[in-house]
């Protein structure tokens, strides 16, 4: 597979930013299978401690997994290394990846299902991927398949996110850092579900520390 960057893609008027009827499937659902932070560092971020084996060892797993979703869904950025199966109705012009699939580190696949319901392996040499915008294009030379059932025909298989936590600690702490936050609020105040005050969804410095990765909306 080429990474390349075509001509084409200098032209605006080529680009597709949002295809419709776009689905994302995590592949494995034990996938990232390496969180942002250890059992450890959890319960030193919530300041709680507890002996090995405890069944609250699950509950602050659970809590450092719901804490790094809600980054993923909140900067649109995939953090441990995930596989994800993108799902989508057509390409034309250039194919932008939805959230969560940037960093962008492989495409494994792209797929498509025909009319009759066959499923085929698209030639890499078609297609040409940037990784550093997580964009898909038309090789020059190449086409798209014509046969294709009616309804999300391509499936786009994709490796996502930092390669290690070392990596994503290094490059991006302040993205640890609100995962680590929302861990220590999610344990603590989080859970304080009988209280009359009304309490913050996310603690506060949270949106600080994600707000240079929240992409901005264009109008």
């Amino acid at each position: 597979m080429s990474f390349l960057q075509p001509p084409f893609w200098a032209s605006t008027g080529s680009r597709l930013t949002a295809p419709h009827a776009v689905s994302v499937r995590v592949v494995d659902p034990l996938v990232p299978l390496v969180e942002p932070l250890t059992l450890a560092q959890g319960k030193l971020r919530a300041g709680l401690e507890w002996t090995a084996g405890d069944p609250r060892d699950d509950l602050m797993l659970g809590f450092i997994s719901a804490a790094r979703s809600k980054v993923e869904q909140d900067t649109g950025l995939a953090l441990p290394l995930q596989t994800r199966d993108v799902f989508f109705d057509a390409i034309s012009g250039v194919l932008t990846l939805p959230a969560q699939s940037t960093p962008l580190q492989s495409v494994t696949s792209l797929t498509y299902t025909d009319s009759a319901g066959v499923d085929h392996v698209v030639d890499p040499a078609t297609y040409v991927v940037d990784l550093a915008s997580g964009r898909l294009g038309l090789a020059l030379g190449g086409a798209w398949p014509t046969d294709l059932r009616p309804f999300q025909p391509y499936v786009l298989r994709i490796v996502s996110g930092w390669p290690t936590v070392a990596a994503l600690t290094a490059e991006a702490p302040l993205l640890v850092q609100a995962v680590g936050l929302l861990t220590a609020h999610y344990a603590t105040l989080g859970r304080d579900l009988a209280s009359p005050e009304a309490l913050a969804a996310v603690p506060q410095g949270y949106d600080d520390l994600i707000s240079s990765y929240v992409p901005v909306v264009v109008p």
